[in-house]
């Protein structure tokens, strides 16, 4: 995919502001407010639509690199509202289109979140996702040598937060199980 293009009036700002590099862009958006503002609307903009313009997974994951505001909360949100003017306008087609985005989008949000933890949190995250308890410990004794901690059960037992009873009942017997399993290996 390639770069966003600046429209020529931008772009011959940030020239005529010494711009020549990412140092001297950032240097040069902190110097001038008004710059700033509209550098922002500019990207903001242009990521909407190329974002719409996204054919699949792959070129979406390929903008979000290009792009790191495609990840922010903001843009996030900004596209919800988007699909909910196109639904109230009944363009369902356009809302579908973009709700099949956010969801990929969102997909590749958490994804690299996760690859940003450092391995024990993504041994004890793989370990509390597991689908059942025969892949819990399938996890176990893949990251034994994460696992088989006292930080692993720490951070079992205080990272993680359950919005109601049925997950902190979850979470519990996780942690249990985490616990018998270090015990007998």
């Amino acid at each position: 995919m390639s770069q966003l293009p600046l429209p020529e009036d931008l772009k011959n700002r940030l020239l005529a502001a010494g711009v020549k590099d990412n140092a001297s862009l950032y240097a040069a958006l902190d110097a001038d407010p008004n710059l700033r503002a509209v550098y922002q609307d500019w990207l903001f903009n242009s990521v909407i639509h190329a974002f719409a313009d996204t054919k699949d997974r792959e070129e979406l994951l390929a903008l979000s690199e290009q792009v790191p505001l495609l990840t922010s909360q903001d843009f996030i949100s900004t596209v919800q509202k988007g699909i909910d003017r196109a639904l109230n306008a009944g363009d369902y087609e356009t809302a579908e289109a973009l709700r099949q985005r956010l969801d990929a989008l969102k997909e590749i949000q958490a994804m690299k979140a996760y690859d940003r933890q450092p391995p024990l949190a993504r041994a004890v995250i793989a370990f509390v996702q597991a689908a059942h308890e025969e892949a819990a410990r399938q996890i176990f004794e893949k990251y034994k040598d994460l696992l088989d901690s006292d930080e692993a059960e720490e951070m079992l037992a205080q990272e993680f937060e359950a919005e109601d009873e049925k997950a902190r009942s979850f979470l519990r017997r996780r942690g249990e199980m985490l616990h018998d399993l270090r015990n007998h290996s």
